[in-house]
């Protein structure tokens, strides 16, 4: 051992003469408070790795080293946490539990081999983040195990959590290790695989179920198993890590992070039976063909990306092939950049050590790679292949930012820059339309945490408000010779103008047409463009609301000129004015943007969402449920859910989750529309 904690091998890097094979890579995955990093915690301290477990309340645990985490009492960003046990070498990622964070699930879950799917014995239900996650693990085959922590909390009861996990995930969900009860009565476990004359009938029955769901992957054990034939432990043990890589078995164990119950038994059993890198075929794509990763060069994916607080730019790598060496150099294929390497090194929270090299199956650290992003491949300049893309959720709660002092623009703009390398959900843009800078993410919490950081970090204080709703305007009917004549006489030289148009409306998304029907030459061709020109100048500004006018035909079909006065000017004038003429004769409307909302929450809220939504001129168009779990799709405008992220937490305490898309416009009410002019005119 080093002073790390580390056990180095003979070359300085930090896994054993085996290699790849004693790597075991695992992302502690579940809603927040499920006591992921209490568990990290009591891994560390059986490994050696830390002298006492930290606690959350006590600010001194190594995950949540971040000063927000700290003051918020729980994690906001993954962290990498390596250590050493019995031989293995063990790379744990803690990520977060708040939905706010499932961009960080998406990128963790490809950078190992197993979910640890963490379960609070204290809560009523399996909550949604916890399903979330797990769905998102079972689309992509990741091998899982259920570790249903704090059973030593009051009032839990072991029997009634361990049904609900099976009601929410399935019969394959079976005890490895089950406990002697609940609350202050739950002091051991016992190992359904290893039972005696003095087991009891219920783990004797958990044996039976177990070893079935095991040997279900090996044929030939299978076949030693129906004949009565003895199977050794190593066979057993071949054949439960193939089980688990198939997801014939999910094995569950009971546990308590604060109270050391069950944890070194959860972590023997990650040691056991959590399948080593090399037992998982990885794919790429070359050419646009899949392909195999093993026996390619360095292939690298990058699952975080993040600045310190001495602003020293951290990307975090998992290796799927090949080697990194210190001081060499990949290429990013997102930018095609070749990017020098400094130091590479383990992580361990905000601990760093250095390595000189890192394998295949190893998760290490890089330093001071400028353009670097979450789902990134990196390879050496002869691999040219990239790794599927990640398609992370659409951000779906707005704000728009003001500045409270102008001096802080450009510090603003290397903020939020910096914000959106590292969380891919997390977005800013400058409205050119509204004129507002808005920033946009998966809540409200997500945002306020992005401006605690942007006031901790950077100095930048911003006022915030809802962002504008981007109405459109549009007409109903048409109408034909829309005449408008414009005659300016000054001292000067004179404008005169004169324009014929007809207007016509067309169907939803068409955009605008100009059509030139002129005869002969009764205006100019330049001037005609210049019509053309003023008509989309008064488009963009808006017509009777102030918003841009869409989906509707100008044929310019006769005019006339002044051989003197006539000019690019007085056209622009004349098409612009014609067409507010014609336009408020058409019985113009707004229209507002209309979403697709799905809503997934337990059942029992089913009614109050569709009520809720109902209320917000929403249309629901499918309503089903799964197991315990309701979905509802449902178009509703965009201006009815602009805080329905809040809402919809209230609704639910906090267990439904919904994403959003764009749908179409439709046309706005008559009294809302009404309102919306009115406040139009005020200003």
């Amino acid at each position: 051992m080093n002073a790390s904690g580390f056990q180095l091998c003979e070359e300085g890097c930090f896994l054993s003469q085996d290699g790849v094979t004693n790597i075991r890579n695992v992302a502690l995955v579940g809603h927040e408070h499920t006591g992921k990093t209490s568990l990290i915690e009591a891994f560390l301290e059986h490994a050696g790795a830390i002298p006492k477990i930290g606690h959350i309340k006590d600010k001194n645990t190594v995950s949540d080293f971040d000063p927000d985490e700290k003051e918020h009492g729980k994690s906001h960003f993954l962290s990498t946490i390596s250590f050493d046990y019995d031989g293995k070498h063990f790379n744990m990622l803690d990520v977060p539990g708040s939905p706010d964070s499932i961009g960080e699930v998406y990128t963790a879950l490809r950078a190992v081999e197993c979910a640890l799917v963490c379960v609070d014995a204290t809560a009523r239900a399996v909550l949604v983040n916890t399903r979330r996650v797990w769905s998102e693990a079972s689309k992509m085959g990741i091998p899982r195990i259920i570790s249903i922590n704090r059973l030593d909390a009051h009032n839990t009861n072991f029997r009634e959590k361990y049904e609900q996990v099976r009601q929410s995930f399935g019969k394959k969900c079976i005890p490895m290790y089950w406990p002697d009860g609940s609350g202050e009565k739950f002091s051991k476990v016992f190992n359904t695989l290893k039972i005696d004359a003095g087991s009891s009938d219920e783990i004797k029955t958990f044996n039976k179920e177990i070893i079935e769901a095991i040997v279900e992957a090996d044929e030939a054990i299978m076949g030693k198993y129906l004949e009565g034939v003895e199977i050794s432990d190593d066979e057993l043990h071949e054949a439960f890590i193939k089980a688990i890589v198939a997801g014939s078995v999910f094995p569950v164990l009971f546990t308590s992070a604060e109270k050391e119950i069950g944890t070194k038994e959860l972590l023997e059993t990650i040691e056991s039976i959590v399948p080593p890198p090399d037992f998982i075929t990885r794919k790429g794509f070359k050419d646009g063909k899949e392909v195999t990763l093993n026996g390619n060069g360095f292939i690298g994916l990058v699952y975080r990306t993040v600045t310190d607080d001495f602003v020293t730019r951290i990307s975090y790598i998992r290796v799927l092939s090949g080697k990194l060496s210190a001081n060499g150099s990949f290429i990013n294929r997102r930018t095609g950049n070749m990017e020098k390497i400094g130091s590479i090194f383990k992580n361990r929270g905000k601990e760093h050590f250095d390595i000189p090299f890192a394998e295949a199956g190893d998760i290490i650290g890089l330093s001071k790679v400028s353009d670097m992003r979450a789902g990134d491949t990196i390879t050496d300049a002869n691999t040219d292949l990239k790794l599927e893309e990640i398609k992370f959720p659409v951000p779906m709660v707005s704000l728009a930012v003001k500045l409270k002092s102008r001096k802080d623009e450009q510090k603003i703009g290397n903020a939020l820059k910096e914000f959106e390398s590292e969380d891919m959900t997390f977005h800013s843009v400058h409205d050119a339309e509204t004129g507002d800078l808005v920033i946009s993410g998966m809540s409200d919490n997500h945002l306020k945490l992005v401006l605690s950081r942007l006031k901790r970090k950077y100095k930048v204080e911003v006022e915030t408000s809802i962002p504008k709703i981007p109405y459109r305007e549009t007409i109903t009917k048409s109408i034909k010779g829309v005449e408008y004549t414009h005659k300016k006489q000054s001292g000067g030289a004179g404008q005169f103008a004169r324009v014929f148009i007809d207007l016509e409306p067309l169907p939803r998304g068409s955009g605008y047409e100009f059509i030139d029907k002129i005869v002969g030459g009764v205006i100019d061709q330049v001037f005609r463009t210049s019509v053309d020109k003023g008509i989309q100048s008064k488009m963009a500004e808006g017509i009777f609301a102030g918003y841009p006018a869409v989906d509707f035909r100008v044929r310019l079909v006769d005019g006339k000129t002044h051989p003197v006065d006539s000019k690019d000017i007085a056209f622009q004038i004349a098409g612009r004015e014609a067409l507010k003429k014609g336009f408020m004769e058409c019985s113009p409307v707004l229209l507002e943007p209309i979403v697709m909302i799905d809503v997934d929450s337990p059942q029992e809220y089913m009614g109050d969402i569709m009520g809720d939504i109902n209320s917000r001129r929403g249309k629901i168009v499918h309503s089903g449920s799964e197991v315990d779990m309701a979905h509802i799709s449902a178009l509703v405008p965009l201006a009815e859910i602009m805080t329905y992220q809040a809402d919809l937490k209230s609704l639910t305490g906090g267990e439904g989750n919904y994403t959003i898309h764009f749908d179409h416009y439709d046309t706005v009410p008559p009294n809302i529309q009404n309102e919306i002019i009115k406040q139009h005119s005020d200003h």
